[in-house]
């Protein structure tokens, strides 16, 4: 069939069957194809950020380690040079060394539980942090009943991602001892288990037990009915514990991470220095 021709002041008819809706196709084919680039960009963009920031964060703390020398069989205790970290950051209280792991850093302390979330130990801002010793904990560490440090979850292992690693028991056994060093004592700590409790559980900054019918061991016991990993001897170790050091990071790969990895150690030995 011929189509009309339109009289004069008339508008063209479309031909039969055809939709606008066609024409709308290619529009939004182009549309979600820029939105999808401008996305693919901006992924880009926080993964080149992060690795910035993770090469800036390996760059400050292996620096730092010339503080904290280590013999050549990699498991000796560090000797570390407090008066020169002080120079750099007057907050430092501590340095923590897990060997064969990365793990091997200076704690902090300052009046809040927030500041060294976003910064590195010389001060400058950097989403890895530095690893800190809770604000209501007495310094340098270990006076306490418990004594907690903090330190994030890192996607590139550094900090204490392997805290929530030794969820898995076979990680967790290949800890043998953790050292503490402040500036004069060295703490031999060894891992009784690891909890995960919600990021709700607060007992787990506690730092010393007074309540009626609050004690150290009924703690433990509580955070003990949360373990993922365990020392084969961990209940007869809490009810010996007097002093404990409470490792926290957050627990799992799905953000927002909601639940925390806690990894508690007692006290082998210690080393006047």
């Amino acid at each position: 069939m011929t189509p009309r021709v339109p009289r004069a002041g008339e508008s063209a008819e479309p031909p039969s069957g055809y939709s606008y809706a066609k024409r709308r196709k290619p529009v939004l084919s182009y549309a979600l194809i820029a939105i999808g680039v401008v996305l693919l960009l901006v992924a880009g963009g926080l993964f080149i950020r992060a690795q910035i920031g993770y090469s800036e964060a390996q760059s400050t703390y292996a620096e730092l380690q010339q503080y904290a020398v280590v013999s050549d069989e990699g498991d000796a205790v560090p000797t570390v040079d407090f008066d020169a970290l002080a120079a750099i950051n007057p907050d430092v209280v501590g340095w923590i060394y897990i060997p064969n792991t990365p793990v091997n850093y200076p704690v902090v302390q300052t009046d809040n539980n927030t500041t060294y979330l976003t910064r590195l130990f010389d001060g400058s801002g950097n989403g890895s942090g530095t690893i800190f010793m809770d604000m209501d904990d007495a310094a340098p560490g270990m006076v306490d009943e418990q004594t907690t440090l903090y330190g994030h979850h890192m996607n590139d292992g550094k900090m204490f991602k392997i805290i929530d690693n030794t969820i898995d028991q076979a990680t967790f056994d290949t800890i043998g001892t953790v050292y503490y060093i402040t500036p004069h004592v060295t703490y031999e700590l060894k891992p009784m288990f690891t909890a995960q409790v919600e990021e709700t559980y607060t007992a787990a900054r506690t730092p010393n037990f007074t309540g009626t019918g609050d004690t150290l061991q009924s703690y433990l016991r509580n955070l003990y009915a949360y373990a993922k990993a365990e020392a084969a001897d961990a209940s007869e170790r809490i009810d010996q514990a007097a002093h404990v050091m409470s490792l926290v990071t957050c627990a799992g790969e799905i953000i927002p991470r909601t639940t925390r990895a806690v990894m508690v150690l007692d006290i082998a030995a210690a080393y006047a220095h």
